[in-house]
């Protein structure tokens, strides 16, 4: 690759130890975070040097190529001292595997620094791309571009226009991913949120920006990668790599921690009108047990599904939509069963949990704002069904 400087790649086989060891820095970092709103440049660090924001990078590029179950433990594990950075990780690997539709030459220019080039992304609502000699202007706004003011690059997708209206092809309309120079952006301060407050999740604002037609690319459900992407993770349902081994192993630490903190505060809280510590109480081990049950299940459950789906790609086989369905129902239900976990530890610690100073409201508040994400919110369920009734589905990247 022209002018690239590839990092040292990490050993993945220490890639637990690595996450081990850095750990106590991240979850240090926690508080400070919070109150700045954003990703603390240490932390980012910390995540860069252990290959974390490279994990589906290909190996061509000086990335790890992880195979996805590998990638989902290790943003758990992230994730378990610092839900922030394990968030970050999904930033950075989700955008860095949809660089597979990019042309070489769109590949070289992004990672002409090195493999640890961070691009962040919003991917609805689309913006409006122009076409216009040697590529498109684009206009628009887009929410929720997490870890915004960290990035080199930023990813949106934008509806093809023709003249003033979309342009369609057999009745749909024309859309392309857009990578532009994150200079070009405007940010605009809009991440006051309940929880997840410090991933700088703000919205981006594009006016006239160009980008050339080798940093776009058409957004639909085949492609043919470029061959600096030629694994089969790059065969990867796009809602797996994306949602079920990025997003919904966030969600898993933010419940294990909730299930941690009210197992600690169990063994001295004493409630008003008793005579014994709440461990004693029969509707707080009845709600400890329902949470365990709730996160072990869906982690099981998602980890079988990403299993199942990644030995299909590796055997070469195609991923039916329905098989694509049943990844982004995993992912759907660890999110949204992960919620009523934390709701339920939440209500077993009385009255102790509505101080900030408690972390169950930390992670209550975590696991809120996580829930409502647009590719694993409870109506995702009904996309899954739709398709196992023959339906077309409400959210067209499933088939991806």
């Amino acid at each position: 690759m022209k002018n690239a400087i590839l990092s040292p790649e990490p050993d993945v086989t220490n890639l637990f130890e690595t996450i081990h060891e850095i750990g106590s820095l991240l979850n240090a970092k926690v508080d400070e975070e919070e109150a700045n709103r954003r990703i603390s440049e240490s932390s980012l660090n910390a995540l860069r040097e252990a290959g974390l924001l490279r994990l589906f990078l290909p190996k061509s590029l000086g990335g790890i190529e992880a195979e996805p179950l590998t990638v989902a433990k290790a943003v758990e594990a992230v994730s378990m001292h610092n839900a922030t950075a394990g968030w970050t990780m999904m930033v950075a690997n989700v955008s860095s595997w949809w660089c597979a539709r990019l042309s070489a030459q769109g590949v070289e220019e992004v990672y002409a620094d090195g493999a640890d080039t961070f691009m962040a992304g919003a991917f609805h609502p689309p913006m409006k791309a122009t076409p216009v000699k040697g590529g498109y202007r684009i206009n628009g706004r887009s929410p929720l571009t997490s870890n915004v003011h960290e990035a080199r690059w930023t990813f949106v997708t934008a509806f093809v226009m023709n003249g003033d209206q979309i342009n369609v092809q057999n009745g749909i309309p024309e859309i392309r991913g857009i990578v532009m120079d994150s200079k070009d952006v405007k940010i605009l301060d809009t991440w006051y949120t309940l929880g997840m407050r410090a991933t700088d999740s703000n919205d981006i604002e594009a006016n006239d920006v160009f980008v050339p037609d080798h940093l776009s690319f058409p957004v639909v459900p085949s492609f043919e990668a470029n061959h600096y992407f030629q694994g089969p993770l790059y065969k990867f349902p796009a809602i797996g790599s994306g949602i079920t081994c990025l997003i919904a192993p966030v969600a898993l630490a933010v419940a294990q921690n909730a299930i941690g903190e009210l197992k600690s505060l169990a063994e001295r809280k004493v409630p008003f009108g008793s005579m014994v510590s709440i461990r004693e109480k029969g509707t707080v081990q009845r709600k400890l047990g329902m949470a365990e049950a709730l996160v072990q299940s869906s982690r099981a459950y998602l980890h079988q599904t990403i299993s199942t789906c990644w030995s299909n790609v590796v055997g070469g086989n195609t991923i039916s939509l329905v098989e694509k369905a049943n990844v982004l129902l995993s992912a759907t239900h660890t999110n949204q069963s992960c919620l009523q976990a934390v709701d339920l530890m939440y209500s077993a610690a009385g009255s102790s949990a509505v101080y900030s100073k408690n972390k169950l409201s930390r992670h209550l508040a975590n696991a809120q704002v996580i829930r409502q994400h647009g590719f694993a919110n409870d109506s995702r369920y009904e996309t899954a069904a739709q398709i196992h009734l023959g339906l077309m589905p409400d959210l067209p990247v499933v088939a991806f």
